[in-house]
């Protein structure tokens, strides 16, 4: 009787673990995440890293009323863990930093339509 061996169910398991996920990557919008069209038919505008360095300036979309993500303060001051972030993001890039308040139902849009560069808004818990 051949004995069993662990090395070969293992690599077996992570071969498939592996094809699921690539699988799981993939898109089904036809190539449209490529050309940065979304499902209204409008193109994405992105700005790249070296237009952002260029024009001195990030735009960042953060809460302004989601205490301790992102809020006002009592001296119209942004505030909280994602402002806190947004602030570094800016120092290590160089540029300032631009806050756009948004809201949790256009996070999305704002990336999307180049509104803001980079949107925190409470996604950096995850």
């Amino acid at each position: 009787m051949k004995k069993f061996e662990w090395k070969s169910v293992l690599a077996l398991a992570l071969t498939g673990a592996l094809a699921l996920g690539l699988t799981a990557c993939g898109s089904s919008d036809n190539g449209a995440a490529a050309t940065g069209s979304n499902d209204a038919g409008s193109k994405a505008v992105y700005r790249t890293l070296d237009e952002i360095k260029e024009s001195g300036t990030i735009n960042i979309g953060v809460f302004s009323d989601k205490n301790p993500f992102g809020y006002v303060d009592e001296n119209g001051e942004y505030q909280g863990y994602d402002v806190y972030y947004a602030r570094r993001l800016g120092e290590d890039l160089g540029v300032d930093v631009n806050f756009v308040s948004t809201e949790a139902a256009n996070r999305i849009e704002y990336l999307q339509t180049g509104k803001v560069d980079v949107i925190l808004a409470n996604f950096t818990v995850t």
